[in-house]
């Protein structure tokens, strides 16, 4: 089943904040097939992002699948702003794992 690849009202506002960090960032959500809305990179680190627009927000069927068998890198899901920023914060840490 193909889903719509609509981008979250929030998205605009999270990656102006991403780069206002010092991040770059590439826009992959018209990739589809449960792949994240965003590609970062950030403190020497690449974090794949998928951007909800509240914790309300369900992800697809696709993207649970690609979470739950994720084998690279960093991926995480943020559903603001705040999010976003405190994530960048976590990645300067260099901590194992983002709460």
């Amino acid at each position: 089943m193909a889903y719509a690849k609509k981008v979250d009202k929030n998205q605009g506002d999270v990656v102006k904040a991403l780069r206002k960090m010092g991040a770059d960032v590439f826009l992959l959500h018209m990739v589809g097939g449960g792949i994240p809305d965003l590609m970062v990179a950030y403190a020497g680190h690449t974090i794949l992002i998928e951007v909800k627009d509240g914790e309300d927000k369900k992800l697809t069927p696709q993207q649970l699948t690609l979470f739950a068998n994720w084998k690279g890198g960093h991926l995480a899901r943020v559903n603001c702003v705040q999010e976003a920023e405190e994530l960048l914060k976590w990645l300067e840490t260099d901590e194992d794992s983002y709460e």
